[in-house]
């Protein structure tokens, strides 16, 4: 059975980055000490906005330093957030994030599942969704977005998000998984 040995926070900003010192004694006796750095973050939602009689999706570009440092790429991504103390459920949460970002109500949801998103380095369960939204019933100009966020909101149809996926286009995790969910649904994708 592992045992939490220390938790030292190294940085407090948008969440703490810990460091985090774990023993762990095996059943043949072997014992070893882990240390890492984990960001300590809280729970999240992203959710896959699809419109079926359209055939569409909504999407979101903004700049996100770590793939820009890495490929000077800006990737598109599922609407997503955190999920906050005034939301009194997941579900709140999802909807609340789709209106903020995305500009459209959500109908229909449906969740897929909950992971860890990078079990290596983050305490974040991340709650994934597939929703049903309407195609042209956007308010883009009444959404609510945070002071640090530039978010283009980007509608593609099932076939444009079908042929990043086949092309593996698709850099985030959350988009990718969500994708393969919508295609498993069988919705036309």
């Amino acid at each position: 059975m592992p045992e939490l040995i220390r938790r030292t926070t190294l940085l407090e900003a948008k969440g703490r980055i810990e460091e985090v010192e774990v023993r762990v004694v095996h059943e043949d006796g072997r014992e070893h000490i882990t240390t890492d750095p984990v960001w300590v973050y809280g729970d999240s939602i992203a959710v896959l906005a699809y419109d079926p009689h359209a055939k569409t999706v909504l999407l979101v570009k903004q700049l996100r330093v770590a793939p820009y440092i890495m490929e000077e790429e800006i990737i598109l991504e599922a609407c997503a957030g955190g999920i906050e103390i005034s939301d009194l459920s997941i579900e709140e949460a999802c909807v609340r994030e789709a209106q903020e970002e995305l500009g459209c109500q959500l109908t229909n949801l449906n969740k897929i599942a909950n992971v860890f998103i990078n079990p290596a380095r983050l305490a974040e369960r991340a709650h994934f969704f597939l929703a049903e939204y309407t195609s042209g019933d956007l308010n883009i100009e009444g959404r609510d977005l945070d002071e640090d966020e530039d978010i283009e909101v980007v509608e593609l149809s099932f076939q444009e998000l079908h042929r990043l996926y086949d092309k593996q286009e698709i850099r985030c995790p959350r988009l990718f998984m969500l994708t393969q969910a919508l295609m498993l649904k069988n919705v036309g994708l």
